[in-house]
């Protein structure tokens, strides 16, 4: 599948930031993070009279960047830059990259699973996995494809954006380009410098996700419902029905795939290792501090579990549901709790995890196994006028790590899995890995009509 790209500019606010809105602080959960950027792609099957040459298809184009430069007039810290020395944004305008390619190919293809997942790095601008102060902290790529789909790629700068940001600035320049204006777009909020400050307490960045030199190599595994159920009752099963809480899909999915990295780094090792499990937790609505839910940055948070290398424990995956739970729900328990010096016990909290997993990485006397769960972040509502996307994917990226995002019918999960090239060979061979579906073994589940694309 050829892909060219045919123009390349940058895209300004519509109206220019008032001055004393020129330089937003980055809070304390932004700092803490290594450089990086995130790809998202959504694709759009053919809509109306929308083959490239038509007129429908010309306004359709002009509509998307006339409305992105509309919805930035909200969003005018992400068409800035960063300035290192100042822990800030400086909210200049100097705008967005936008870019328009040509795709040589049809876009069922790719929601029929003929794809690698390396090949959709291509959908998204330049493929730079690290921000620099003189880059853009958003690109843009439409890719046009011959039948008329729509793939939009977006690369965002972690360093500002967390993926409910994303999903908040995707669809709030969905529905400027869907109704024309941006009256009903929900207004975010900038200020989690203000509520978050950088503190004399000394930050820990969060280590580069990966430093190991060997390949990474990244595959795509689908849990549908059934498979969900399965596991759950498997669970429940395993402790006589003794589960005081309800098993929550994320909670399984990560206690499964977590047991399988370690059984795949014990094949590699040829010895059982001690795992650091890390997962992001959002904080929107769970903190004691009120945070808005429209507040925009990273507000979250990592929760953390370790696994002792021992091998009576490996047997049993409830052992590994149950730590899992615990992560999350005794961090979120923790930042719900008043306390009387606030802004000192959340730079502590912030900076906890940070720290283990430093000292961790320092050590090197095991593993680290990192988790993000996107699910409920409403990508598939992303509307620009022809309708919500056919499949919103991920791409390729060069660390190591685990994402979950829904499917399009919202009731299964795609695990997107980077690992080193050897551990995944054991890991997918994984009795309890077998039985999902890998990537490329079928078309994107959920989506129906194909050949319309």
């Amino acid at each position: 599948m050829e892909i060219q790209i045919i123009s390349k500019k940058l895209i300004k606010p519509c109206v220019p930031t008032p001055s004393h809105l020129r330089n937003m602080s980055l809070s304390l959960m932004d700092i803490r993070l290594s450089p990086r950027t995130v790809p998202f792609i959504f694709y759009y099957s053919a809509h109306g009279n929308c083959h490239p040459d038509t007129v429908e298809h010309a306004e359709r184009l002009k509509r998307l960047e006339k409305s992105l430069s509309e919805i930035l007039t909200l969003y005018y810290p992400l068409a800035g830059r960063y300035v290192e020395d100042q822990l800030s944004i400086d909210c200049n305008d100097e705008g967005v990259e936008y870019a328009k390619a040509l795709v040589n190919g049809k876009l069922s293809q790719i929601l029929q699973g003929q794809f690698e997942i390396k090949e959709l790095n291509r959908f998204v601008p330049d493929n730079q996995v690290e921000e620099s102060a003189t880059n853009p902290l958003v690109a843009v790529q439409i890719n046009i494809f011959n039948c008329g789909g729509i793939a939009i790629g977006l690369r965002t700068a972690h360093r500002i954006i967390d993926a409910f940001t994303s999903s908040l600035f995707t669809n709030g320049w969905a529905k400027a380009c869907k109704v024309g204006n941006i009256n009903d777009v929900i207004v975010p909020n900038f200020e989690a410098g203000i509520l978050f400050p950088p503190r004399d307490t000394p930050v820990v960045k969060l280590p580069p996700l990966s430093k190991t030199t060997s390949e990474v190599v990244a595959k795509r595994f689908v849990l549908d419902t059934n498979t969900i159920s399965k596991l759950k009752a498997e669970v429940t099963s395993s402790c006589g029905g003794g589960h005081t809480h309800k098993i929550s899909t994320t909670e399984i999915v990560i206690a499964l795939i977590w047991r399988a990295q370690i059984n795949a780094a014990r094949a590699r090792s040829g010895f059982l290792r001690t795992s650091l499990l890390s997962v992001a937790v959002n904080l929107r609505g769970k903190t004691f501090k009120k945070v808005p839910e429209n507040c925009c940055g990273n507000i979250y948070t990592l929760g953390t579990a370790r696994f002792q290398a021992e091998e009576t424990k490996m047997g049993s995956l409830n052992v590994f549901v149950d730590q899992v739970r615990d992560a999350i729900r005794n961090t979120v328990a923790e930042f719900g709790k008043q306390k009387e010096d606030e802004d000192g016990f959340f730079s502590k909290l912030i900076m906890k995890p940070c720290i283990e997993i430093d000292e961790q990485v320092r050590k090197g006397e095991g593993d680290i196994h990192r988790f993000s769960s996107l699910r409920n972040v409403p990508f598939y509502e992303v509307d620009f006028g022809w309708g919500k996307p056919a499949w919103v994917s991920l791409a390729h990226r060069p660390y190591k790590g685990v994402m979950l995002i829904d499917t399009k019918a919202g009731d299964g999960i795609e695990a997107w899995v980077t690992m080193d090239k050897e551990e995944m060979a054991y890991f997918q061979n994984d009795p309890n890995i077998t039985m999902l579906v890998k990537d490329g073994d079928h078309g994107v589940p959920g989506n129906s009509n194909l050949d319309a694309a």
